[in-house]
């Protein structure tokens, strides 16, 4: 039996994860309270983008391949940026305040860049190197949520 996976909602999903992470960063929140809960986080995020990717080079029969493709690049992108921000933060949950977390943040990055170059390389035009949704653009829809 086939399945049908909703690549839109997925990354959205994701999107939120990772926002509400970044946000994180910038509050000096408690890491014996948080920081396990985070790197789970970071950890399903770095898995669901790698399943999502797997599913997508693998469904050349998508309509909206390339379109899905740009997303997972972007979020990808995003997901990137949060994990720069963990790794040379000085909030209180960040790879510099806890040295045991620089190698498995860097191992995660170095992941999410091989997607991201997987995703652009599957695309048949030309990837962009900004994101299609801009932070404004993205903080407008998400406003009254």
């Amino acid at each position: 039996m086939n399945k049908r996976i909703n690549f839109e909602d997925n990354l959205f999903a994701l999107a939120m994860r990772i926002q509400m992470i970044r946000d994180l960063f910038a509050l000096d929140a408690d890491p014996e309270l948080f920081l396990e809960k985070t790197m789970d986080d970071i950890d399903f995020i770095d898995c669901t983008l790698g399943v999502l990717l797997r599913e997508l080079t693998e469904n050349s029969r998508l309509l909206e391949r390339d379109e899905a493709f740009e997303n997972l690049s972007e979020l990808e992108w995003r997901f990137d940026q949060a994990l720069g921000e963990m790794y040379s933060g000085g909030g209180g949950i960040s790879a510099a305040s806890y040295p045991m977390l620089r190698e498995r943040v860097a191992l995660v990055k170095s992941r999410s860049l091989e997607r991201r170059k997987t995703a652009d390389a599957s695309l048949s035009g030309s990837p962009s190197s900004e994101p299609l949704v801009s932070i404004d653009e993205l903080s407008e829809l998400l406003k009254d949520m």
